[in-house]
């Protein structure tokens, strides 16, 4: 499938998700906006301006004994831990991806079995549960995910963004594990992203993006989001910031106009241009690298951000719970 089509396909559906219109007529719509010039980066909806349908790089575990290529996401790995953790499913797909299997693998996006040797390609996804034990208190589970070739590449899912596509293609599913519905009529435009632009000592500086609104599938849903995206997460208090050589910031002396990560086009693109401080800028020619972190809405206060306090130390207790993500990013164009 060529990268247009593919991305029409992924406007399509947020499109279906968000107006409620069927996924044949989203599509109708995004294909006469495309060919009238109509869409583009700046015409995609709130959801769609942060993050893609699909992961941008995937790996190939291939054991030595088949020709079958299995691809996980890279977000997979991040929560696995290791690359041992997921050798071991794909031994496990060996054994039971056979023909008369026992406990045979299911692709989860329609229900057919998976049988590896006849595969050229398998995806390897995970899917993140909530777990409310009343003795631990809430945890997150993780299942994988098989996936044919030809039905969907890999990912990390929130159960119900897993339980929402099965739906939208027609697959028997617990309608308890759905998202809330939308209603959106009568909104004109989305609710804004917030941004502040902190000036750390010694360091590059920071600009932190939280989402103006709550992510339609929960916190699970943003971290998935996240994580097939290839940006980690990190926690502040235990860890030094990575730095992520495939992203980068786009800018120039009049600001920050795009973040994007190489080979999988642009991540972020705000609705107007960026105006961080003139010592921001300064500080981000110095270093030519710029710190980007970002968490759900309502991580901090949407009043604090309103006020530019830059006052961020509310994202140690949220990294430390998994929902904080990011990284140190090359900053081009402030030359």
């Amino acid at each position: 499938m060529g990268a247009k089509n593919q991305a029409l396909k992924n406007a399509a559906r947020r499109r279906m998700e968000r107006t409620g219109q069927s996924y044949e007529a989203a599509l109708r719509d995004v294909r006469r906006e495309y060919e009238q010039g109509q869409h583009s980066d700046e015409h995609q909806d709130h959801e769609g301006r942060m993050g893609f349908g699909e992961a941008p790089f995937l790996e190939d575990w291939r054991p030595s004994a088949r020709s079958t290529a299995y691809l996980t996401a890279v977000g997979v790995e991040e929560v696995l831990g290791s690359g041992d953790q997921v050798l071991e499913l794909v031994e496990g797909a060996e054994k039971h991806g056979v023909p008369g299997a026992a406990d045979p693998i299911t692709c989860h996006l329609c229900d057919k079995p998976i049988i590896v040797t006849e595969e050229e390609t398998v995806h390897l996804g995970l899917t993140l549960l909530e777990d409310q034990s009343p003795d631990t208190g809430p945890a997150e589970l993780c299942m994988p995910v098989w996936t044919h070739d030809s039905c969907g590449h890999s990912r990390v899912w929130a159960w119900s963004q897993l339980t929402l596509e099965r739906r939208r293609r027609g697959l028997p599913v617990d309608t308890a594990h759905l998202p809330a519905k939308q209603h959106r009529r009568g909104r004109t435009r989305p609710v804004e992203d917030y941004y502040v632009y902190p000036v750390p000592e010694n360091s590059p500086p920071l600009f932190y993006l939280q989402p103006g609104e709550a992510h339609r599938h929960g916190t699970i849903g943003f971290r998935a989001d996240r994580l097939t995206e290839g940006l980690p997460a990190v926690d502040l208090s235990r860890e030094d910031l990575r730095e992520l050589a495939p992203w980068s910031i786009a800018a120039d002396r009049t600001g920050l106009l795009h973040i994007e990560r190489q080979g999988s086009g642009r991540w972020y693109q705000p609705p107007r241009p960026w105006t961080p401080t003139a010592d921001w800028l300064a500080a981000a020619h110095y270093h030519q690298a710029a710190i980007v972190l970002t968490a759900p809405a309502d991580s901090i206060p949407t009043a604090q951000l309103e006020a530019g306090s830059g006052d961020l130390r509310g994202l140690l207790p949220v990294g430390r719970e998994g929902r904080l993500f990011g990284g140190i990013m090359a900053i081009s164009g402030l030359t």
